[in-house]
């Protein structure tokens, strides 16, 4: 049942499956009726297909697509002047669904990483595939690097670390850093030149989003991977003696 309420409270999510093992959820923007090259058998999960009647047709809802073409040659939908399209659910409803970006949500419960004291925040990769770049979307809390300058999203507001010093980074679960690529990390002579800060144009100490660049090659995942997150000073082992607070977030894949 727990399950069955999570996907019904996500607008994106269309089918489920149920980790016995683990007792967890995963959530899909898809049905394996839809994409039957994406659906392996597995004893240890249990799929089901979310079985709420969609909105009528004249409401928009929005739904992540892979594609809008793919979803029109693989389900027969009816395109609408490029930016919508007519999708029936197989029980009758039909609705005028957004075409989106091809964000898929990865977490089922909300990831918290704290500033200091190895205080990463682990999830789990859903599918195999070749990641592109990743999202964190902020939902609640906040960090602070020093206790005598502002409070932070994703990074330090101290001036050595610039107008927008970002600290957030997502790594393997053998610490060894996948994003922001090599190229855009910066480092302090007070962490030993270890690279742990970076900024984004764009994204600033409270943005709600984290959106990260494309990595320069995209790279391979499998299904269950642990990765983390991690904020810069406390995956350095530096400066983080002053550090507190703790962000919670959802955390978005994009796939190649």
């Amino acid at each position: 049942m727990g399950c069955y309420l999570m996907c019904e409270k996500e607008i994106t999510c269309q089918s489920y499956n149920f980790v016995i093992d683990h007792k967890v959820c995963e959530l899909n923007n898809r049905t394996k009726e839809a994409r039957p090259e994406d659906f392996m058998p597995d004893p240890t999960r249990f799929y089901m297909k979310r079985s709420k009647n969609r909105v009528p047709l004249g409401s928009i809802q929005e739904l992540p697509a892979e594609s809008c073409s793919e979803i029109k040659a693989s389900e027969g939908n009816e395109m609408v002047n490029g930016d919508y399209w007519i999708y029936s659910d197989g029980n009758g409803q039909t609705i005028l669904a957004r075409c989106e970006e091809n964000w898929q949500k990865i977490n089922t419960e909300l990831v918290c990483f704290g500033a200091r004291d190895n205080q990463y925040g682990a999830f789990n990769i859903t599918k195999n595939g070749l990641l592109k770049t990743m999202k964190l979307v902020r939902k609640s809390g906040l960090i602070k690097c020093n206790p005598v300058h502002p409070a932070s999203y994703w990074g330090c507001t101290y001036a050595a670390y610039g107008t927008n010093g970002l600290m957030t980074i997502i790594t393997n679960a053998k610490r060894k850093v996948i994003l922001p690529s090599a190229g855009e990390l910066k480092a302090h002579n007070w962490c030993n030149t270890e690279q742990h800060f970076y900024s984004i144009n764009g994204t600033h100490h409270t943005s709600p989003e984290l959106v990260y660049h494309d990595l320069p090659n995209p790279l391979s995942v499998s299904r269950d991977q642990e990765l983390q997150i991690w904020y810069g000073q406390d995956w350095a082992d530096c400066g983080e003696d002053g550090n507190n607070g703790t962000t919670c977030v959802d955390v978005y894949a994009w796939y190649a």
